[in-house]
């Protein structure tokens, strides 16, 4: 829908941002996921003026750029039931306003429709935009092999219209491109060729459709510049753009975010920085593939290396003396397996004989160091007693589990964990809502949810800033 025309323009003025993306990570395949796609609270109109402002301080005199520009609207009929919802038009609407309103009658993210406003006019960046420029502004209604159709032209028709469309494709996907293996044109020039892409889901499908070309190696290969005579610029600059001004199209987080998350889950968990090797393999995997922040964190909380460091722990804090060779790589094993968990040692070495006689070789002593070991307090009397005839009629490994499953150890295990990657004290809320959940699931489970939430991801960009 888009005048190849327009496409090319876009490339030329293109400015490249000093934290700038490879086109390694463009995967013609899965352009932008489906949530990020179809997110319509993504921006309100309030924050879509904020981010237009941001794009352009002053236009050229005569000129009314788009962050200025208001036009009156009119009323729209809601289409059937999960398609768009009615628009109440309206005097005098700003473009903001106009954008906010079709993304959320229409259900798509107002990111894209910004995004597709720049790859097919620069509006958003324009100084001096014309009329001619509001009349197509999304191209939507404008072949490549064909004029723009005039019953489509105006700002308020070509965003709605735009919005509308996507809805359609998603709603009715049986078209040209849909999920599987489809050729995909270079360029409008048959003589360009083309090749199968996987296209992996339905947003990507919408952008082919709407523009139905993907770039060649060439255009990849020179993401802010000219590829060659048949290169195609339109998805790839979405991507590009989309990229460049809101973060991964595939997951939500920018460039300079993943960076700065991987340096704090290695200094958090792996008490080191990164090689350059570990930032370019975890962002790859966060940018270039998409993946959730939960599944790095995981690969890094699952590793052989925090493993090895949480077994040395053990060894050193519980039995106070280095592990042998034979026996650490034997827990490591175990961890590998599932068969236990880097917090299940502690439980086992606490358990042991070893520590048993190193404690003093009496169930009175025993519960006294395992009070001060889990629970980092001297025992009462009273627990001395009741807990060293539990000893001795159920056996050590009875008491120990009972103690770390308490709510008291819960809350001390976990106080530790926000200490450590949220550099804060546990609150009460959270205390009651997490000492179940590690009593059930255990320790690691509250690790990963920590370091995946947004809090751990403001302090991770705090913390280690990118240029």
């Amino acid at each position: 829908m888009s005048a190849l025309t327009t496409l090319l323009m876009m490339v030329v003025g293109s400015v490249v941002p000093a934290n700038a993306l490879s086109g390694n990570d463009f995967d013609p395949g899965r352009i932008i996921s489906d949530s990020v796609f179809h997110d319509s609270a993504a921006l309100d109109s309030n924050q879509i003026q904020q981010f237009l402002n941001s794009k352009l301080s002053a236009c050229k005199s005569g000129y009314t750029c788009l962050k200025d520009f208001r036009m009156d609207t009119f009323d729209r009929a809601a289409e059937e039931p999960g398609h768009c919802t009615a628009y109440s038009g309206a005097a005098n609407e700003s473009a903001s306003t106009i954008i906010a309103k079709a993304s959320q009658a229409c259900g798509i993210s107002p990111k894209v429709l910004l995004v597709l406003l720049q790859k097919e006019t620069s509006l958003i960046t324009s100084t001096s935009p014309t009329a001619g420029t509001y009349r197509k502004a999304a191209g939507y209604g404008c072949p490549d092999t064909s004029s723009c159709d005039a019953a489509y032209y105006g700002f308020y028709n070509q965003v709605y219209m735009a919005a509308w469309q996507f809805r359609q494709y998603t709603n009715y996907p049986d078209r040209r491109f849909k999920i599987g293996n489809i050729a995909v044109g270079f360029n409008p020039n048959a003589g360009c060729g083309s090749s199968v892409v996987n296209i992996q889901n339905q947003a990507t499908a919408n952008l082919y459709n709407y523009t139905p070309y993907q770039p060649n190696t060439a255009a990849v290969a020179n993401l802010y510049g000219w590829g060659d005579a048949c290169s195609s610029y339109g998805n790839r600059n979405f991507w590009r753009m989309y990229s460049d001004w809101f973060g991964s199209t595939l997951t939500g987080l920018d460039s300079k975010d993943a960076t700065s998350l991987v340096r704090a889950l290695y200094n958090d968990i792996l008490i080191r920085e990164p090689d350059a090797g570990g930032v370019s393999t975890w962002h790859g995997y966060l940018i270039g593939r998409g993946w959730p922040t939960v599944s790095v964190a995981n690969g890094i909380l699952y590793s052989d290396e925090y493993y090895l460091q949480r077994i040395d722990a053990a060894y050193r804090e519980v039995l106070g003396r280095e592990p042998d060779e034979n026996g650490r790589y034997d827990w490591l094993s175990r961890m590998r397996s599932g068969q236990t968990s880097v917090d299940e040692i502690r439980m086992t070495f606490t358990s042991s004989m070893e520590y048993y006689m190193a404690a003093g070789g009496n169930d009175h002593a025993y519960v006294g160091v395992l009070y001060s070991t889990l629970l980092g307090r001297p025992a009462a009397q009273g627990d001395l007693d009741y807990w060293a005839s539990q000893a001795s009629l159920r056996g050590g490994g009875y008491v120990v589990s009972s103690i770390w499953n308490s709510y008291e150890s819960g809350t001390i295990r976990l106080n530790a964990i926000y200490t450590t990657y949220l550099k804060r004290g546990v609150d009460a809320s959270g205390v009651s809502s997490w000492v179940p959940l590690i009593t059930a699931q255990g320790d690691q489970a509250a690790r990963t949810t920590i370091v995946s939430s947004l809090e751990y991801l403001l302090q991770a960009r705090a913390r280690y800033p990118q240029p």
